[in-house]
């Protein structure tokens, strides 16, 4: 059975204007060998003897369009999760999480894991959109995008802090082209080497990375966007602006598929580079689209006509299916893996109102630590966790900054149990009933709230104190959320305390809100870059221009720089501290269980002072044509919506094939 045409059909129709915007040199050759590439290479992998699907149609919310299709320049998953299937770096990752090749087809490391010696393919080549080859990939191509990527002028400072911290000389030589200014757009790869960056080629497939100390994780970091290639002719060709800006159309690839068709804010078809160097080892789809979904609430219909292949389920869409033993969907509701990302309420402590003034009432009020610790100890979330995991609500509590899976100490333990011991979280276990963090005083807060009115009184805020949350106008789904959102502000704190105003942004967050300050807070998952806390960590510190929550979310950076007000300068002592604390543990290199229990120890205290406020791990349910459980599994890196080896089925998977993959997944982990 096929619905290929009418599916391709229904998709384009509600983009047809935009259609005509596209470049008509890659679109005349968009239906280019790609069903024979896939037809070639290897076999979708199956384990319940279904009948795979050749074409695949996923979805992304609206509000998540990309903004760049440079991998070495964007830091954002929306990005991320589509440049993936296009552009290929060093290493991958398996359905496990476990670092694969990719480009790099083995490495090794020295006894004291300060040098990585990476052996390359000699078969990788890139393509331009039609998938014609435009130039052969050799080590060279990662010396011209490492030096890109420590390059102030051409990176502005973008994917700039993991090799700062793990490669000799990379932090000189980014300040080095910040001092030259426009005259860095000149330097090159022999400069960077002459300054005495910790990187060499050998010969043209080895690559040899020196860190400053020990970095036994350091495959994972070389995984991450700042150690991907450039093509040194795509630069050439395109200039420096045109590299940074470069598109679906002047990019060239070298990863698992080619774009066929970019409609914005509608859809993205992909299909196979026929001249991908692992074509006959893993298997892809014969086209693979990305459709943008800007209301949730059309998403079921989409998948009852087989307009999309995956649908995550909403709570009121759950709660009818699974009251309803003869609704057809009833037997097939699928319980996603957690994803890799900690959400959590982002304060911002330098709010602006929509004139540009400061919010001084909220700006007063975030920066009270009693105000801030009502959330943490009296906001209860049930309710909002139902809109991810209506069926298990209390598998979403997030407790931590970091990511659960991040990494272990010596002796199996999660760091984030680290974590929970030091705010005294470790001896509470998932009941189904109350959220772990609100035991202690049965979310009682009337004296903290009583302590912060007073406190604040005293300082001209009057209350309630508004919270402005900004959603995206016209969906259903955001505003269902934000409305319950908002019902558990009044629940967990009286309106006559803080009240929730939900506004709305036209298509970007970053863009219509984030930049001109304008939110108390933003809702933001953050997901491990590599194998250690520091990733998170240095997320959310003072005094390094790299800490992107610091400078572009919570604006505490700005604070720090110019100077806190009155009442923000124990706002900003704690920063201080926790900035200090945070040296102390990188500063740990010999000792890497040492090294945990220090970060622990600063993340607690981070947390303790709420400084964020960490909300929900995102635990869905799916009706779904696609084993989850095949996908790649990776808390690091931009790989995880890399389609390929994707187990998928003609007939849509059903709850008791979830439940056993489930367990062969977790027999396969603890093994």
């Amino acid at each position: 059975m096929s619905f290929n045409f009418d599916r391709r059909t229904f998709l384009k129709g509600a983009g047809a204007v935009g259609a005509a915007s596209l470049l008509a040199a890659c679109g005349e050759k968009s239906n280019n060998t790609g069903n024979g590439a896939a037809a070639s290479g290897a076999a979708a992998p199956n384990s319940t003897g279904a009948t795979p699907l050749k074409e695949f149609i996923s979805f992304e919310s609206g509000n998540r369009e990309l903004e760049s299709w440079n991998m070495l320049y964007t830091q954002k998953a929306e990005d991320a999760n589509v440049v993936t299937n296009l552009w290929d770096g060093l290493l991958s990752f398996d359905r496990y999480g476990k670092v694969v090749p990719a480009i790099a087809s083995s490495w090794e490391h020295n006894e004291d894991a300060t040098v990585w010696t990476f052996h390359l393919r000699d078969d990788v080549d890139w393509v331009d959109c039609n998938g014609e080859v435009k130039a052969h990939l050799t080590s060279k191509d990662f010396l011209v995008g490492f030096e890109w990527v420590m390059n102030a002028i051409k990176n502005e400072a973008n994917n700039t802090s993991m090799p700062n911290d793990t490669i000799v000389g990379a932090y000189e030589y980014y300040e080095l082209t910040k001092e030259a200014g426009d005259a860095a757009a000149d330097m090159t790869y022999e400069d960077m080497l002459a300054a005495g960056v910790g990187i060499e080629a050998p010969d043209d497939y080895t690559l040899v990375f020196t860190c400053p100390s020990a970095c036994p994780y350091f495959d994972t970091v070389a995984a991450y966007n700042s150690f991907y290639p450039v093509a040194p002719a795509l630069i050439e060709e395109l200039g420096v602006d045109g590299f940074r800006a470069c598109d679906n159309t002047t990019m060239w690839y070298n990863g698992p598929y080619v774009v066929e068709e970019y409609i914005q804010g509608n859809t993205k078809s992909y299909i196979p580079n026929p001249n991908y160097y692992d074509a006959a080892n893993v298997s892809r789809f014969e086209r693979f689209t990305v459709t943008m979904i800007s209301d949730g609430s059309i998403s079921l219909q989409l998948y009852q006509n087989r307009e999309l292949d995956e649908v995550d389920l909403g709570e009121s869409s759950i709660t009818t299916i699974q009251s309803d033993p003869s609704n057809e969907y009833n037997q097939q509701l699928c319980e996603k893996r957690a994803k890799k990302f900690s959400y959590c309420f982002i304060f911002n402590y330098d709010k602006k109102n929509t004139d540009g003034t400061p919010d001084e009432n909220w700006n007063k009020a975030i920066a009270n630590k009693a105000f801030r610790q009502c959330f943490s100890k009296g906001m209860v979330l049930n309710k909002f966790f139902a809109r991810y995991n209506p069926i298990n609500p209390l598998k979403c509590e997030n407790d931590f900054f970091t990511m659960k899976g991040l990494c272990y100490t010596s002796d199996g333990t999660d760091y984030t149990n680290l974590v929970a011991k030091e705010m005294g979280l470790d001896g509470e276990a998932y009941d189904g009933k109350t959220m772990k963090r609100l035991r202690a005083n049965n979310g009682d807060i009337a004296d903290l709230k009583k302590q912060a009115m007073d406190e604040l009184s005293a300082i001209g805020v009057t209350f309630p104190v508004h919270c402005s949350y900004y959603i995206l106008a016209g969906s259903t789904t955001a505003l269902d959320s934000a409305t319950v959102l908002k019902q558990c502000f009044t629940d967990s704190f009286g309106d006559d305390f803080i009240v929730l105003d939900i506004e709305t942004f036209v298509s970007s967050t970053m863009k219509e809100v984030v930049a001109p300050k304008l939110q108390s807070f933003v809702h933001m998952g953050w997901g491990a870059d590599f194998g250690d806390p520091i990733n998170f960590l240095t997320q959310i510190i003072v005094h390094d221009d790299n800490a992107y929550y610091s400078c572009n979310m919570t604006n505490i950076a700005g604070i720090v720089n110019n100077g806190p007000a009155s009442y923000q300068k124990d706002l900003v002592a704690a920063y201080e501290k926790f900035t200090d604390l945070v040296n102390e543990g990188r500063a740990i290199v010999d000792d890497t269980d040492a090294r945990y229990a220090a970060f622990a120890k600063a993340e607690a205290y981070f947390l303790d002072e709420n400084l964020i406020f960490p909300t929900v791990y995102d635990i869905t349910w799916c009706l779904t044509h696609v084993n989850e459980y095949s996908k790649i599994n990776a808390m690091y890196g931009p790989c995880n919506y890399k389609a390929v080896n994707w187990e998928t089925s003609e007939e849509a998977y059903t709850t008791e094939q979830y439940d056993e993959f489930a367990a062969a997944f977790d027999a396969a982990t603890q093994a």
